[in-house]
């Protein structure tokens, strides 16, 4: 599981992405705090639609309006406190102010208007859709992550220790009770027992330890020499993610996209994609790519408009290639295997090439770069050019997803205790049973704000209704 190689703070993990994309970097947070630590920052609220699905694996308790309240609970809204937002929340949200708009962000929000898709001053209320700024969990400059904000308050409690440098490498069970974890610390095995164990090792790592502890498809397990201690297929299934593609433009003359656009983004389109059945499964945003080299130069600038499809129905899978957890597990994303994603990102790559030939961005755009005119000539080109270029959003879940035990696939139910044992809960993105429409950070975070009260016995937060906002829908 550790490649040190590289950046130390990222498990440097690689993933099948299509046929024609075999391998592809897919790496997460290998720091205090997880991915939260190293992400864009972006904290958007999972959907109506997203939640309300989940409510037929885990029960009404998942459904929007039972998780709003978490999602108000850990946030503190800067731009919009009060109403629907929360106000006190160790989760500072902002959004780049209209004024710190940078050219390219304020071009790519005058071409979305111009043609017809509606303003949207905040994503976080209930449906909403259109054109606007992105919200952070930032201060100012400084990302606040789960470590930041959880974590850092909490150090000084006496019955709470964190061990640096340290890999999980299985669960212990006595039968079918979780007793302890087994770790590497310091050269040496130790064996940390406890009356209950929870994973939180993420969409890769959770999965990844049940498998090494014996619990998954024992079929699998068998021929690594592991010891199934209980049959769940679904460990390492339901890998669900948004595969991402980018059409690109050489920089204006004299600019950079570094100089436009120095976030990943400000601004950003959710929308339907053109000729979907679906809803709200696409998201554009406008950002400038390119790396510094030695001399801090930027040879190959470009200004991109990425598509993300965010509601894919094909799903991935991960399982085990060796019993040793320092070996990164199989991951094959299988992006774009069904028809109907193939034909939505060719829909969104097609949007995206008509924002950014809008006039509006003539001042910041040159040339385009990808998809070449070649790659364009028919809907099979453009799908092999997809299949070569797709990239993964980072947003990983789904692995170990909840739902009854009467579901063969469930891996826990819906207060994250793993089916089938005793004293072992995941609590992390791999829980969920679908991938929401949007960056899964704050939606992460809200997961692990519920399970914790259901674990504490503590009840439900209620919803914020102030200025009879509640949970309507706002346009």
């Amino acid at each position: 599981m550790i490649d040190a190689r590289h950046d130390p703070y990222l498990w440097h993990h690689t993933a099948r992405a299509t046929d024609l994309r075999p391998s592809l970097p897919a790496p997460s947070g290998r720091v205090v705090g997880g991915s939260s630590a190293i992400n864009t920052a972006v904290y958007l609220w999972a959907l109506r639609a997203d939640l309300d699905a989940w409510a037929a694996f885990g029960g009404p308790e998942w459904s929007y309006e039972a998780c709003v309240p978490y999602f108000q609970k850990l946030e503190s809204d800067r731009d919009f406190p009060g109403g629907l937002h929360g106000s006190s929340g160790p989760i500072p949200v902002e959004r780049p102010p209209r004024e710190a708009w940078r050219p390219a962000a304020a071009a790519y929000y005058e071409a979305c208007v111009d043609l017809g898709y509606p303003a949207c001053p905040d994503f976080n209320q209930p449906d909403a859709v259109g054109i606007g700024p992105v919200p952070f969990n930032v201060r100012g400059a400084e990302r606040v992550s789960t470590a930041v904000a959880y974590l850092a308050p909490a150090r000084h409690r006496p019955n709470l220790r964190v061990l640096a440098r340290a890999c999980a490498r299985r669960v212990v069970f006595a039968g079918a009770r979780a007793t302890a974890v087994e770790v590497q610390f310091e050269g040496e095995r130790l064996v940390l027992e406890a009356d209950e164990v929870i994973l939180s090792a993420g969409a890769v790592g959770s999965p990844q330890l049940l498998l090494l502890s014996g619990i998954g498809p024992a079929d699998q397990l068998r021929p690594l020499g592991i010891a199934a201690v209980m049959e769940r297929r679904g460990v390492g299934g339901n890998l669900r993610n948004h595969p991402l593609t980018a059409a690109s433009w050489r920089p204006a003359d004299g600019t950079t996209p570094q100089e436009q656009l120095p976030t990943p983004w400000q601004v950003q389109l959710r929308c339907t994609a053109p000729g979907s059945s679906d809803h709200e499964d696409a998201c554009l945003g406008v950002a400038g790519l390119g790396k510094r080299d030695a001399s801090g130069a930027i040879p190959d600038a470009r200004v991109g408009i990425s598509a993300l499809l965010m509601h894919a129905a094909s799903a991935g899978e991960l399982h085990l290639v060796s019993a040793d957890p320092d070996v990164q597990p199989l991951i094959d994303c299988r992006y774009l295997e069904e028809p109907a994603d193939a034909a939505r990102m060719r829909s969104m790559i097609r949007l995206a090439l008509e924002l950014g030939a809008h006039g509006a961005l003539d001042a910041v755009r040159g040339a385009r770069i990808q998809p070449t005119d070649e790659d364009l000539a028919s809907d099979r080109a453009l799908d092999g050019w997809t299949g070569r270029s797709v990239l993964t959003s980072h947003h990983t879940c789904g692995t170990c997803r909840m739902g009854p035990a009467s579901d063969p696939l469930a891996v826990v139910d819906a207060e994250g205790r793993v089916h089938g044992v005793d004293g072992l809960r995941v609590v992390d993105a791999s829980i969920m049973p679908d991938c929401p429409r949007v960056n899964i950070n704050a939606t992460t975070m809200m997961l692990a704000e519920k399970v914790a009260d259901i674990i504490r016995r503590v009840a439900p937060p209620s919803a914020a209704t102030e200025g009879g906002v509640g949970l309507r829908t706002t346009g």
